[in-house]
Formats: C-alpha cells, sequence, structure tokens
C-alpha cells in the first residue's frame, strides 16, 4: 500500500494511480523478494490505466496474492516456467459467470480485464476457488466482489485467473 501511495504522489491526479506502472514496479519487487534466479520469469503486457484509491489498492492484494500464489505452488520444483500479468481496457464484455448465482452476466460500459496466468502444475480439479479454504483465495474473492468486479478460473496447462472490473471514479459521474 505504500507503494500506492508513493506513485499516486508522483501523479498527476493524486485520486487516481497509473496502475500499469505500479503493477511493473510492485511486481518486480514481489519477484525479487521471492529470490527465484532465472527459473520463472514474469511477463508483463499492461494498457496504461487509470483507477481511483478505492479500486487500487483490493487489486494490488489480489495481484500480490495471486502471484505469491503462482511462485510458492505452480513451480514446486523451482523448476521453469513463466508467469503472465495483462491489464486491458475493453468496451463492453460479456462473461460466464456462477458468482453472483448467474449463468449469464453481461455488464456494459468502460471496463478492464486484469488477467494473472501461470503455466505451472495447475490448481487441482477439486478445487473450488470462490469456496477455497485458503485465505489468500478467499481473500481474493471478498476483494473481486469489493470491486464490484467478476472473477474467472481457467485450469489449461497451468492456472489462469481474469478478473473484470470498473473504475469506480468513473461510475460515479
Amino acid at each position: 500500500m505504500a507503494l500506492i501511495h508513493e506513485e499516486l504522489y508522483r501523479g498527476d491526479k493524486s485520486d487516481e494511480l497509473d496502475f500499469a506502472a505500479y503493477l511493473r514496479k510492485f511486481t518486480a519487487d514481489l519477484f525479487s523478494s521471492y529470490s527465484l534466479g532465472n527459473n520463472i520469469s514474469l511477463k508483463i503486457d499492461l494498457e496504461q490505466v487509470h483507477v481511483d484509491m478505492d479500486t487500487a489498492i483490493p487489486l494490488g492484494i489480489i495481484v500480490n496474492e495471486l502471484v505469491s500464489n503462482s511462485l510458492k505452488h505452480a513451480f514446486p520444483d523451482r523448476s521453469e516456467g513463466e508467469i503472465c500479468i495483462s491489464l486491458q481496457k475493453t468496451e463492453t464484455f460479456a462473461v460466464k459467470s456462477k458468482i453472483f448465482g448467474q449463468d449469464f452476466k453481461e455488464v456494459n460500459g468502460f471496463q478492464y480485464i486484469l488477467r494473472v496466468t501461470d503455466n505451472g502444475k495447475g490448481i487441482r480439479e477439486e478445487i473450488e476457488f470462490q469456496r477455497a479454504d485458503s485465505l489468500g483465495l478467499q481473500l481474493v474473492n471478498i476483494l473481486v466482489e469489493q470491486i464490484d468486479g467478476c472473477i474467472d478460473l481457467k485450469r489449461n496447462c497451468g492456472t489462469e485467473f481474469a478478473i473484470w472490473f470498473g473504475n469506480r471514479a468513473q461510475k460515479a459521474l
């Protein structure tokens, strides 16, 4: 959170954060804290996205939890692997989601999609990530709901979490 405040005060707008710039610095710091050497690489594909504090802080924690989970569990023998983080703007989207008890949720408006993927061993099929015992995944689900987002998990050749969200500051206008 200190990094978020630091980035806010560096930016032109004191109420919005350049989240892509924040993610680049934050994930580099996170990777270096795990002392992985060169076995696990980080690939980042980020569009410039500005979000308000009420969105930035939960998103930062979500990315921390998902990347940390990949670093701890996806590559058990510290074998080679890759973690990818992408953030894109999308004008409209429709996503299958069971989070809110609906088979299909359509959201229109200026939205974003954040993906955190790895090519590791993947989350076991029997784990229901929305009802997980893991405190980290519970926190991710709570924070996604807090930012009025949707989350989806794919288990193909590793793990892919996709999170759709809007910017609360724009919703208030």
